[in-house]
């Protein structure tokens, strides 16, 4: 089977851009590249060659331009990730092809285990922004009648040394609604046809607990999963900018309590970072970057 390296990375940050450089400082290897798109409600996977696609848009763009930097075949690979994960997609689809030395494919890394390098491409992070953000969230659900029992004592009192399921089996969650609504008119409070509908819609899920968490930002949720790390700059502008983004990351890697409230999870200690123009084949940074890669790759 081929050494496998993942490219991930933002929409438009450069990765199509890193295989090219990758595919023309490598030209002496058989190198597959493969772009691997999602697609809800695939029956079966399927495989269609750049070439033969018919689809003059960006997929087959972008893949003729990895074939014109010397890859040997280029590929979209199509797939419903409730039937088939990466790996087994991956294994299956390399099935038979053991000429090839190395395949470069583009797609969302959920720490594919099977890969010898991840790779993720990000543009540097606007001024002061934060690569983690606290986000609130619904975490659960309590149902109505626990909430009013525990928290408004709103329930009568023989209800108090009942279990929960005798509670809700005495509740009649149809006519419970307006059964509240009856008692708050009682106490002077009319509820409005709308928050009745909202009572009812209460009843029926339950009331919202919320609760901030950690998580990465949206355009970087997968960086976890990276052994390589590529900040693309297009001009030295930008390199203020890229150097907070390096120092975020970095230490982001090596917090592993704050990584453990995070939801998405990875197994890598620490990633080589690097701050390159990928449009310059003579970046140093660059440079680095694809040796990094290529050791990896060609890792037994």
């Amino acid at each position: 089977m081929p050494g496998i390296a993942i490219i991930d990375g933002q929409s438009g940050a450069g990765k199509t851009t890193l295989i090219e450089r990758l595919l023309e400082s490598n030209k002496s290897r058989a190198i597959q590249v493969s772009r691997c798109l999602v697609k809800p409600g695939l029956r079966q996977w399927k495989q269609e060659y750049a070439s033969e696609s018919g689809k003059p848009g960006a997929h087959d763009k972008d893949l003729r331009r990895c074939l014109d930097a010397g890859a040997i075949l280029a590929t979209v690979l199509t797939h419903d990730p409730e039937r088939i994960d990466l790996e087994d997609l991956l294994l299956e689809a390399a099935d038979g092809f053991d000429e090839w030395d190395e395949w470069l494919v583009e797609a969302e890394n959920a720490e594919y285990s099977r890969a010898r390098c991840s790779v993720y491409v990000l543009r540097p992070l606007p001024e002061s922004a934060s690569l983690v953000e606290e986000i609130e969230r619904v975490v659960d659900r309590l149902p109505l009648a626990d909430y009013l029992r525990y928290t408004c004592g709103l329930l009568p009192e023989e209800h108090i040394e009942t279990d929960d399921e005798e509670i809700l089996e005495e509740i009649d969650l149809d006519v419970f609604p307006d059964a509240l609504g009856e008692k708050l008119v009682e106490a002077g409070v009319e509820l409005s046809e709308p928050e009745k509908n909202r009572l009812t819609t209460l009843v029926k899920e339950g009331v919202p607990v919320w609760s901030k968490q950690p998580e990465l930002r949206a355009d970087c949720s997968r960086l976890l999963a990276a052994e390589v790390v590529v900040v693309n700059l297009h001009d030295e502008r930008e390199l203020p900018r890229a150097d907070a983004t390096r120092a975020q990351i970095l230490k982001l890697y090596g917090n592993w309590p704050l990584r453990y409230q995070i939801p998405f999870r990875s197994r890598v200690t620490r990633p080589g970072v690097y701050l390159a123009n990928l449009r310059d084949p003579s970046d140093s940074q660059l440079q680095k970057a694809l040796a990094q890669i290529k050791r990896k790759l060609r890792q037994r």
